[in-house]
């Protein structure tokens, strides 16, 4: 050091030392966090099924939550009723066996905590199988003989018979207790509807359908009466369980997965030839166009590289824009039937307006444990199925299971990423692949009709 600098040096810190009591140092503050940029309020849901990881265990739900806030997603529907058992404390129906942890863990409450702690905050809506209890369940191992539904040859499922009023009773009150009982945003119903058009023949049912209407002898599958009053026990079980919560809890918001099997109607006059309507018996127009839902989730379960469903999806997406509730449709797509980019692809049609100008109030993916058709076993864990897909070779030299599900996991992890930002991934065919995001923004969930 000169002699110059070391002089200077000496001044500065006499200066310091004369300056005044240490109180009069300025203090910095830190800066204030930056504001959120957000896009156009939208529901961008996710749903998380209880086949696969997602809210089994503490560092499951913290993934979980910390990968919904990477993709930009507001609202997680996770699994908590999947056959009759339970993924939170807070029930008389047996706890999930599946489930890891301490024995105080409660996946419900835990995936609660977090999300609605989240900046921004995150919605959690509580899926629960409605009328699926599956035949090895505590409620159907005691009351299957007289509540299971029936075949018209006899045969039983796991299902139970939404005809018989202890059934009613009994799933409404399930729903109801996880209402009370926890600070979800939401309940959201699965398997609201019967098996199919041959199913409904428990004994109960049968005889008090012949009770209420005279009839005098068991009715076919096609009797049009028949149809009718087991479609009416679906909608007065969903009008129902709607009209307690708005009484009871009137800030959660009750939804639907709504059936959109094969090609969709044109309009409203073309409803009654649609499956929901004359197979399964879920009359959801009517729901929705009533208010029994507060939103509808439509299956758009599609594959985007078959042209013949790419042509059904787009159908059954310009119906859902132009119903008159369209903005009470969170639109669902099935990433686990496309490659990402055509998932991508489809949550673009299902954001973009109609050709009238009428948007849906946002879309729904199924699912976070399977987002393509290399992240879902549906497809690693069935050569049969896998071997349909254009694609090939699907394994991509990969030998065994644990490789594949290795995999599984690698793209499922990707595509969080890809939703939000820029990305590439590796297909078996066609090497590096390009994808464009859909959420690059924030958003926050949009108001409800009413709310």
């Amino acid at each position: 050091m000169s002699g110059l600098r070391a002089f200077a040096l000496a001044l500065i810190v006499l200066s310091w030392s004369c300056s005044g009591p240490a109180s009069t140092t300025a203090t910095v503050s830190p800066p204030s966090p930056s504001p959120i940029a957000y896009a156009a309020p939208q529901y961008r849901a996710l749903w998380v099924d209880a086949f696969h990881d997602g809210i089994k265990s503490p560092a499951q739900v913290e993934k979980l939550v910390a990968d919904a806030h990477r993709a930009n997603i507001n609202a997680l529907i996770v699994q908590v009723r999947k056959a009759g058992d339970a993924y939170f404390n807070k029930s008389d129906e047996p706890r999930a066996t599946d489930i890891k942890g301490p024995a105080d863990f409660d996946p419900l409450g835990y995936v609660i905590r977090l999300a609605h702690a989240a900046n921004p905050r995150i919605e959690v809506h509580a899926w629960l199988n409605t009328f699926f209890a599956g035949e090895s369940s505590q409620v159907y191992l005691a009351h299957g003989d007289m509540w299971g539904n029936r075949a018209d040859d006899g045969s039983p499922s796991g299902y139970l018979d939404p005809g018989v009023p202890e059934v009613q009773i009994y799933t409404h009150r399930v729903f109801m207790d996880v209402a009370r009982n926890y600070d979800i945003d939401g309940l959201h119903m699965d398997f609201v509807r019967y098996p199919g058009s041959g199913w409904g023949y428990s004994p109960e049912s049968v005889s008090l359908y012949m009770l209420e209407t005279g009839s005098q002898a068991v009715p076919s599958p096609g009797n049009r009466s028949w149809q009718a009053w087991r479609r009416d026990r679906v909608t007065d079980f969903v009008r129902d369980l709607h009209d307690d919560l708005k009484r009871d809890s009137p800030n959660v918001k009750l939804s639907g997965a709504l059936i959109c099997f094969g090609n969709g109607p044109l309009s409203a006059a073309d409803w009654s030839a649609t499956a929901a309507y004359g197979s399964v018996f879920q009359d959801w127009n009517t729901w929705l166009a009533k208010g029994y839902l507060d939103f509808g989730v439509p299956m758009n379960y599609d594959s985007d590289w078959s042209g013949l469903e790419k042509r059904w999806f787009d159908r059954w997406l310009n119906f859902e824009k132009d119903s008159g509730y369209s903005n009470r449709i969170v639109t669902g797509v099935g990433a686990f039937l496309n490659y990402p980019d055509g998932t991508l692809a489809q949550i673009t049609r299902v954001l973009a307006p109609s050709a009238a100008g009428h948007r849906v109030l946002g879309v729904a993916i199924y699912s976070y444990g399977s987002t393509s058709v290399y992240g879902t076993d549906d497809f690693y864990g069935s050569p049969d199925l896998a071997a349909g897909l254009p694609r090939q070779p699907y394994n991509g030299g990969l030998k065994d299971q644990t490789a594949l599900a290795q995999r599984a996991r690698t793209f499922n992890d990707w595509f969080i990423t890809q939703l939000s930002q820029p990305d590439y991934y590796r297909d078996v065919e066609l090497g590096w692949v390009r994808t464009t995001p859909v959420f690059t923004q924030p958003a926050l969930v949009p108001s409800l009709p009413g709310s």
